[in-house]
């Protein structure tokens, strides 16, 4: 565990948190904005997908199609918010558990409990 503390410490310090110029209203939604942000750059694998989906769907009519299209962005997008959310709900228990730990050995280096 303190190998990954240490990882983790190294990692945000060379990697500052960049809050942007966003409108968001709360912290959470700033971070998910400046996460959408970091990836406007698909991958291959997402990108070969959408070429698939899209070879797909021009076997359909254009209303079926747009239709089809428009509710796989829509899922595809409350999957991602749903794992980005998981993602910092798992980070903030983390934090609770190293802090925690490094609270109790800092008690415990001093005396003090």
């Amino acid at each position: 565990m303190q190998s990954f503390a240490e990882t983790l410490k190294s990692y945000t310090r060379d990697h500052p948190f960049d809050p942007g110029n966003g409108d968001a209203e709360t912290v959470l939604d700033q971070l998910y904005q400046v996460y959408c942000e970091s990836h406007e750059s698909d991958p291959p694998e997402i990108r070969n997908g959408f070429k698939e989906l899209e070879s797909f769907l021009e076997s359909l009519p254009l209303d079926d199609n747009n239709a089809v299209f428009t509710r796989c962005c829509q899922l595809c997008t409350a999957y991602e918010r749903k794992a980005f959310h998981d993602g910092l709900l798992y980070g903030a228990h983390l934090l609770q558990e190293l802090f925690s730990k490094e609270t109790a050995q800092e008690s415990s280096d001093t005396g003090v409990l």
